[in-house]
């Protein structure tokens, strides 16, 4: 959930309520502001300040602070002419809504881009390096999209298990051997099924991976790092998962580039080697395709 959204569900009391109303206001211009200035243009407290954050699930103001002034930023940037949930109208034709898509896809990975954080995804792709098995839990067509990952990954020699049957995954989370990690994948972070697996895998103490939009959740809270999926569509309202599955693709890529490059000449000597063995009678009907074959 958006901190923004929290906020509004939040209950404060009449001093608590005076500062979120400040800063809902002020937004960005907070940034500098010191917790004095705060407090006094909101005829409050230093404490009365602590407390709001508190409330939020902060440790303290100023956590809270770069927690907001974060969101609000990328809120900000991600302003978009094309609705990543409604991308075309029914008035479009085909070559608006081929332009419109390709705008919109380009657009879902400079936005996951920019949400990444290089030192959690190098820490993600070490975990995911030193596991014997690395086990993926998703629900719905979020299932699909991990297997070209486990294809991939299983070319240089990385056992990566994708488990889409629904009850079994709690068993399959129960059974993960101690020098395996989890990757999950949950847009909302608040999926019953996998709030319940990652439960089960934090209790085991499985490492956890979540690729999930921005903002706490109830499943970011069990997890050992996240990389944040862009965060533009509704749950429900829209035509497609267009940007999710791109972006969460984009991920997926990036964590393979990264475990491929751990070992790059030894997995590209390998992978060539495997694949001119045992598709030795590809042929390809155009230059760009054609492989020099060594005798």
């Amino acid at each position: 959930m958006l901190l923004i959204e929290k906020i509004e569900y939040q209950t404060f009391s009449n001093s608590e309520q005076a500062v979120i109303d400040y800063i809902l206001d002020k937004k960005l211009n907070i940034e500098h502001q010191t917790t004095a200035e705060i407090a006094s243009a909101t005829f409050s407290s230093k404490s009365t300040l602590v407390r709001t954050a508190q409330k939020l699930g902060f440790s303290g103001w100023q956590e809270f602070k770069v927690a907001f002034i974060k969101e609000l930023t990328y809120l900000n940037r991600t302003i978009s002419q094309i609705n990543a949930n409604i991308p075309f109208q029914k008035s479009d034709n085909i070559q608006e809504i081929s332009h419109q898509l390709a705008t919109l896809k380009k657009e879902a990975i400079d936005d996951t881009q920019s949400l990444l954080s290089y030192k959690t995804l190098n820490k993600a792709i070490r975990t995911l390096a030193e596991s014997q098995t690395i086990h993926v839990f998703a629900t719905s067509n979020n299932n699909l999209l991990p297997l070209t990952f486990q294809q991939k990954m299983s070319r240089i020699r990385k056992d990566v298990r994708v488990h889409s049957l629904a009850g079994e995954q709690y068993f399959d989370a129960y059974q993960a051997f101690p020098n395996s990690c989890a990757l999950l994948i949950s847009y909302s972070g608040e999926t019953t099924s996998l709030l319940r697996i990652a439960t089960i895998l934090h209790r085991r103490n499985i490492p956890i991976i979540l690729l999930t939009s921005i903002g706490e959740s109830s499943i970011s809270r069990l997890t050992d790092c996240r990389l944040f999926i862009s965060t533009k569509e509704k749950l429900y309202s829209k035509i497609a998962t267009f940007t999710t599955d791109e972006s969460i693709l984009y991920l997926l890529d990036l964590l393979y580039s990264g475990i491929f490059a751990l070992n790059y000449d030894e997995n590209l000597s390998f992978k060539i080697e495997a694949a001119s063995y045992i598709e030795a009678n590809r042929q390809a009907s155009s230059k760009i395709m054609e492989e020099t074959r060594s005798e």
